[in-house]
Formats: C-alpha cells, structure tokens, sequence
C-alpha cells in the first residue's frame, strides 16, 4: 500500500508531549495522589491501581478466592486478553452469548447458563452500558465484575459505570489515553474480599524508575506516530507487518505490578476535563447517526435509561462479504476502521474450550466494523466518512 498522509486513523491517541512532561516529573515527586476528581464522579468507594487493566480483572478474581478451576461468566465478544486474565487467575472463561441489539452480555444466555458460573464479568462494549438491572437479577449472590475498559464516564439509569457491579476495573490506556494502567472500584461490604485484594495489591512491586522514563517516552512516540501525516506514511504500514506476523491465536501471559506514578498522574490530570472531549465525540457520533440513517446498517443509538461515551463506533451490515468489501474501500479512499474481535470466535474455540453455544456473537463478530469517530476529528472529515460509505451503500 502506498503512503496516505492525509489516512484518518481509526483510534484516537491523545499521549501529548505535556502529558510526557508532566508524568516523567511525578516519577520523582512521590506518591501522593489527589482523588478528589475520582471521588467527585463515582462518590466515595474505594480505588485501587495497577499496571493494566488486564491485571486488574486478575487480581480482583483472585481475590474472591474461587477454588482453581472456577469457571468465570464473560461475553464471547471481547479482545482475549480477558480471557488471559481468567485463566491466569487459576479459572476458566465460560462464555455468554450477547444481543445483538445492545452489543452486550444478553441476560437471557446467562439466565441459562448461571448455575454453571462462580462469578459474572459484565462488558459494557463500545461504551454502552449492559442491562444491569436484568443481570443482576439473575446473578443473585453470583459477584458481578464490570469491565469499564471502554465505558469510562459512560451511564445506566444515571449511575456512573463501575458503580452498578461488586467490583469493576478500568483500562487507563483507552480512550483517555493515560498511558496505561488498571484501576478497580470495590462498590459492596465484603470486608474479607476487600482485605484479600489489599494483600494482593500491597505483594506487587513498584515499576522502577528507568521503567518508567522509558514507557513515558514510547507512549508518547506511539502516539505521535498515530497522528496524521505520520501514521499513513509510517506506522499503520509498520503495524500492519507486525500484524502478519504475530500469532494472535495464542494465550498471553502478562507482568502483573502496581500502576507507574507517571501514568496515574497523567489519568488524573486527564480526567478533570476529559468530559469535555467525550461530549465532542458523542457530538461527532450524532452526525455521523443522522449522516448515515438511510443506509441500511444498523447504528449504535443509544438505549433508553442510557448515557453513552461513544468510545467508539460500531456498524453492523447485512452481510460479512458487504462488510469487507467497505473495511477495504474505506482504507482506499483514506479511512482506516477495525473489524474489532473479529476472529475472537475463533481464537476461544482453539485456546480457551469455546463449545460454539454463542450463535450471535458468531454473527455479530463477522458483520461488524467500526469506523472513526474521535473527538480530534472534524465535521467535514465525518461527513466525508459518511459519504464514501453510502456511496457504497445506497449503490
């Protein structure tokens, strides 16, 4: 592929040279942190950090203290990591089926398959909330685990995400762009679980400080090389050859440590005005959803009794070829967009006993792609994705 300069990445990184600056200057300032901003969104519980949110989910099962081999609910639609995390805590993913129409968990598979689960990981993808009230209902005394990784802010019944579940973990490296790190929010009373996830945390070393500097500064060269002109020239066609050659089927074992004092820093800094920038993408969501109405994708409108981020922007089409062809021809005429957790499927079917008992997911995973639609991009710009799709479309 030739080098396209003006190519809109399909994700945003946001990792600026102040935000360099700032965290290389916390790595030596100590480890005093201000939550006051945390506190203010999610209310007075208690937050605990680590170095991905990956480790997070590990953690926080470990702590329940399940006999090994336990096996943990979690939708089948998901980056495999969260699996990874599952089995490296000593238990086994149990897969559950999602609705189509909400992108998430559907409350009925579990229905059918809870008696079989010691816990339930609830994913609240692409930012919209899951239906908690129904899983909940079904999940009784079974602990419910909200993965937030893209729900940052995001709400259900005017409740923030990450306060609905027993517990819940965040991934500080997406769509905020902090870097990387975990945090967990404990939201109940049991006082042995948070004392076990105390001791779990307090055994973790420290990044040291060489550790740091070095992933500060590759964070930042990451995401400047995300940023046009450099990612049509360089990087997308760098990662693309990496892409070729990793095995994506296979299982990842992962360092688990405290969170850097540089990327907490950043988060923090961060979130103090990051709902200004989710309000611009959700606006950027609600033209490319008038833009594209008389398609005949199915577009992520946001639920009753919901408040979405809009981490990202998922279409559905009629068919896995129609898919495709438009994934290629969006990259042709200057648009990169991902077919997220497309081979999910059969990658738990290979590595993590998938038995083939979530038929939507299937479906969903092959139809689906997301496009751009972070808050740096312009209306024009997204006009200009939404004209080039139903050029396609409306044929």
């Amino acid at each position: 592929m030739r080098p396209m300069p003006s190519l809109i990445p399909r994700f945003n990184m946001d990792y600026r040279f102040s935000d360099l600056i700032y965290g290389m200057k916390a790595i030596f300032s100590g480890n005093h942190f201000d939550l006051k901003t945390l506190e203010s969104l999610f209310g007075k519980k208690k937050f605990l950090f680590t170095n991905y949110g990956r480790s997070s989910l590990y953690l926080i099962l470990r702590a329940l203290n399940l006999p090994k081999g336990a096996k943990i609910g979690v939708p089948l639609y998901s980056c495999t990591v969260v699996f990874d995390a599952i089995v490296n805590a000593g238990l086994v993913p149990r897969f559950i089926d999602i609705n189509i129409d909400t992108y998430t968990m559907d409350p009925m598979d579990l229905r059918d398959k809870i008696e079989d689960v010691s816990a339930v990981v609830v994913i609240h993808t692409f930012g919209h909330p899951a239906d908690m009230d129904k899983i909940r209902e079904i999940a009784k005394d079974v602990p419910i685990i909200e993965d937030c990784a893209h729900s940052l802010l995001s709400e259900y019944k005017g409740k923030k995400t990450g306060t609905l579940g027993d517990a819940s973990f965040f991934s500080l490296a997406k769509y905020i762009s902090a870097g990387d790190g975990g945090m967990i929010i404990l939201n109940n009373g049991f006082k042995n679980f948070e004392n076990s996830l105390n001791r779990e945390i307090s055994s973790l070393d420290d990044p040291s400080n060489f550790k740091e500097l070095a992933h500060s500064i590759f964070m930042y060269m990451y995401s400047f090389l995300y940023h046009r002109p450099w990612f049509g020239m360089f990087a997308f066609h760098m990662g693309s050859l990496v892409e070729r050659k990793v095995d994506i089927a296979r299982k990842r074992v992962f360092r688990v440590s405290k969170i850097g004092r540089s990327n907490l820093s950043v988060f923090l800094r961060k979130l103090k005005t990051f709902k200004e920038k989710v309000e611009r993408q959700r606006r950027n969501s609600k033209i490319l959803l008038e833009e594209l109405k008389d398609t005949n994708l199915k577009l992520p409108y946001e639920r009753k009794n919901t408040w979405c981020n809009y981490f990202l922007f998922p279409i559905l089409f009629e068919s896995e070829d129609e898919r495709d062809y438009v994934y290629k021809y969006l990259r042709k005429a200057g648009v990169d967009s991902a077919k997220l957790y497309s081979t999910t499927p059969y990658v738990a079917k290979k590595l993590y006993g998938y038995k083939g008992d979530c038929p939507n997911t299937e479906e969903f995973a092959s139809r689906v792609m997301t496009i751009p639609n972070h808050y740096t991009l312009t209306k024009g710009e997204l006009i200009k994705i939404a004209n080039i799709i139903k050029k396609i479309m409306l044929k």
